[in-house]
């Protein structure tokens, strides 16, 4: 059975007031295929219906003298400081 047929019997077995089991035996569909199809093909559906990107909303920098700070952790990772506020939150993260 190709794709078109599972999303046809997706879209019956939605309509239907039917139980995925009773749908899967009245229709002579494996349990296990209807499934794996019926999650798949939600699944892609409500994933395109969601935008891939959340706006953040960007403020133009304060004027800095440059980076207040670099922190390099152990695997390369480094984080410039370049905000005051940041810098004053540094010791209460530096907690967790």
């Amino acid at each position: 059975m190709n794709q078109r047929q599972w999303q046809s019997h997706v879209r019956a077995y939605e309509k239907s007031a039917q139980s995925r089991r009773t749908y899967t035996r009245k229709h002579n569909l494996n349990y296990c295929q209807f499934l794996y199809w019926y999650r798949k093909l939600t699944e892609q559906t409500s994933v395109s219906d969601t935008p891939g990107f959340v706006p953040v909303d960007i403020k133009p920098p304060t004027a800095t003298t440059g980076n207040l700070g670099v922190l390099e952790f152990s695997n390369g990772i480094k984080l410039v400081i370049n905000s005051s506020v940041l810098l004053a939150q540094i010791p209460g993260l530096m907690e967790l």
